[in-house]
């Protein structure tokens, strides 16, 4: 066995787990609307429980549902009638052979107060989390007490559900965390004032739940470790000298298993990565607390292949491997690990789009949350098997883009006779440019995958081929699906556009213009533009960043902003927010300044442009007089990210009719 380590069975206090990987909690947007586990969500945690990992978690479960609600559509062990729902959910996967706890979950002061009746959020002391930015109320004593009885009887219902154990979310920042960290709890009851008092309400937690389950049920937690706040300015705050006291305190407490962690909201790129980390980046602080504990130790560590996950059990680092996003990109990872088809995963590539439509989407209950890499991940109730009725038909996919090669993929499986065509000479469309700024190399594995799934399904493709009109009526398929992209925005209203110092992001990330050690003007601060500026700034050039909106990245998802202003501050950049375009002249460029309304001239070598893109989508009208069955996805039918190519694909070849 290629991974013998992963396959080697494992044991949390009386329980024994068939392999080495657990899924941790994620929260997915997919419970019932009354927390109920029901069709939705027992076919997400029944593909994830078939695809072979040992060991599962249930999303972080209310046991509040009063102060303690996160989202919506939240699981939940605050109520008796939900106990039937659970314990349908754990009989299915227990036949499985799969080990799971629920995580008893109350999230404190990070959440919304629309959620929790409108009122202050219930938290250790009065300070509000700086992300949420919601009022926020000091818990009484009476109150803490009174959640501390409901994190005991969700234990109870658990153990009535036939869950096999519990997990405390003790970690980022949620209201377990806040008590434990002298960042949040400035209290002066027994329940703050010291360390001891601070670890009061856990300690009470884990007592009050051997008192009323039986000490022989395991109990795992979920720790922050190290807040990392250093960084934000913050001198007081949870440290890892705290997190191996708090770690060895919780071992006297007799826990089964803890479940390392850090960061909290407030450094949110700790504890949700983004794609410029690498695997294994919180190595360090895992054996610092391995060190110091002989509990049973789960971890995360931005694990995505296989052969990582083997050297931290190799190296003693964990006895079991935390799996989070890895498995909602791919619920098969453990099954093609086990059968050496590692090269078969669709591996996730940190993008964040989960956590991003987390925010956008679940917790404000317009539905689950989204994977840019697996259109399926919280729908496969809505999209089950495939249905294999393709019969052979010929599809012509105009594009081998990321939404072209999905299209074929999905079809493929269906039955029919996908042809993709590409006027270019390589595939990939996007990701060839998207691949090139520093760090951003895992972008690669979404087109490294497609392909490996196209090769195994005996799709061909064929470069350096445009589509035409003629083409099209000569070969007269049964389906067209038109994955023609977009090109790069270039305003020919402004004097000077075309001139021979301006280049687009494309021109610049492909290699045409090599643009080093000069003075460069940059147009534009949307995701791409900052991207742009971390590669122009690696290689030497003295950046000035114009954008029309009052800041700069105004609108990027906070992960993808915060990542790269953080890596643009050892570079020589001046920033001009509210200043848009006029003017380029061969050695400078004239902007607009919108505050005062008055023209500012810089000099400058070069003009780069990121001004987004347009679809590229000429070859709809001819193609709809060869068939009625025409679809345009990604860039084509919207400029949009990998996430709604690869889902406007897969909508249209899983929907495709047959007659």
């Amino acid at each position: 066995m290629k991974y013998p380590k992963l396959f080697e069975k494992g044991r949390i206090a009386d329980l024994e787990i068939k392999n080495r990987m657990a899924m941790v909690a994620l929260a997915m947007g997919v419970a019932d609307k009354d927390q109920s586990i029901g069709k939705d969500f027992t076919a997400y945690l029944m593909e994830r429980a078939k695809g072979g990992v040992g060991l599962m978690f249930l999303e972080n479960t209310r046991v509040d549902d009063v102060h303690g609600v996160a989202a919506p559509c939240q699981a939940s062990v605050a109520r008796d009638d939900l106990i039937p729902s659970l314990k349908a959910a754990v009989d299915k996967i227990h036949a499985q052979g799969v080990v799971i706890f629920t995580q008893l979950h109350h999230p404190g002061r990070e959440t919304f107060t629309y959620l929790n009746g409108n009122e202050p959020l219930w938290s250790s002391s009065n300070k509000p989390c700086g992300v949420c930015q919601q009022p926020t109320h000091e818990m009484t004593t009476a109150e803490v007490e009174e959640v501390i009885q409901k994190f005991i009887q969700g234990a109870v219902r658990s153990q009535k559900a036939g869950f096999d154990g519990v997990e405390l979310h003790a970690a980022h920042g949620y209201l377990i965390s806040q008590f434990l960290s002298p960042y949040t709890n400035q209290r002066t009851d027994r329940f703050g004032g010291s360390f001891e008092g601070r670890f009061e309400f856990i300690k009470e937690i884990i007592q009050g739940i051997q008192k009323a389950c039986g000490k022989d049920y395991p109990i795992s937690v979920r720790l922050t470790v190290d807040e990392l706040l250093a960084p934000n300015g913050v001198k007081t705050y949870l440290t890892l000298t705290d997190g191996v006291r708090i770690a060895q305190e919780l071992e006297k407490q007799g826990i089964a298993v803890l479940n390392v962690s850090n960061g909290i909201y407030e450094s949110f790129n700790a504890l949700s990565e983004p794609i410029t980390y690498p695997q294994g980046c919180r190595t360090d602080l895992i054996r610092t607390i391995r060190n110091a504990v002989k509990l049973p130790i789960i971890a995360v560590n931005m694990v995505k292949e296989p052969w990582f996950a083997e050297q931290m059990l190799k190296d003693g680092l964990v006895d079991f491997v935390g799996l989070g996003r890895a498995l909602v990109a791919d619920p098969e990872w453990p099954r093609k690990a086990f059968e050496g088809r590692e090269d078969e995963i669709n591996r996730c590539i940190s993008c964040n789009f989960c956590f991003e439509t987390l925010v956008s989407d679940t917790i404000p209950g317009k539905g689950p949350v989204k994977c840019a890499v697996n259109a399926r991940a919280a729908r496969e109730a809505l999209y089950p098997d495939f249905q294999k009725n393709g019969a052979g038909r010929t599809v012509l996919i105009a594009g081998a883009g990321v939404a072209g090669l999905e299209a074929a993929r999905v079809l493929a499986l269906r039955g029919f006779a996908p042809v993709i065509l590409e006027k270019e000479h390589q595939v990939g469309g996007q990701i060839n440019i998207a691949n090139k700024p520093p760090l951003k190399d895992k972008i690669n594995w979404i087109v490294d995958w497609e392909l490996k799934q196209l090769a195994l399904l005996g799709v061909a493709i064929k470069t350096g081929v445009e589509v035409t009109a003629e083409y099209l009526e000569k070969e007269a398929p049964y389906a067209i699906i038109l994955a023609t992209g977009a090109v790069p925005t270039r305003p020919q209203n402004i004097p000077g556009i075309n001139g021979a110092n301006v280049f687009t992001v494309d021109e610049v990330l492909n290699g045409s213009r090599d643009l080093q050690n000069r003075r460069i003007a940059l147009i534009g601060t949307g995701s791409t533009g900052l991207e742009v500026a971390e590669y122009l700034a690696e290689k030497g050039n003295a950046l000035t960043l114009v954008e029309m909106q009052d800041s700069i990245g105004k609108g990027v998802y906070v992960q993808h902003y915060l990542d790269a202003m953080d890596k643009l501050k050892g570079y020589e950049i001046q920033n001009l927010p509210s200043h848009r375009l006029k003017e380029i002249r061969p050695t400078q460029v004239v902007v607009t300044n919108l505050l005062t309304q008055t023209d500012e001239t810089y000099d400058t070598d070069a003009v780069v442009l990121a001004l987004g893109v347009h679809s590229v989508n000429e070859l709809e009208t001819a193609a709809r007089r060869v068939t009625e069955r025409v679809w345009v996805v990604g860039d084509a039918k919207a400029p949009g990210r990998i996430e709604s190519a690869i889902r406007s694909a897969f909508e249209a070849a899983y929907n495709l009719p047959v007659d």
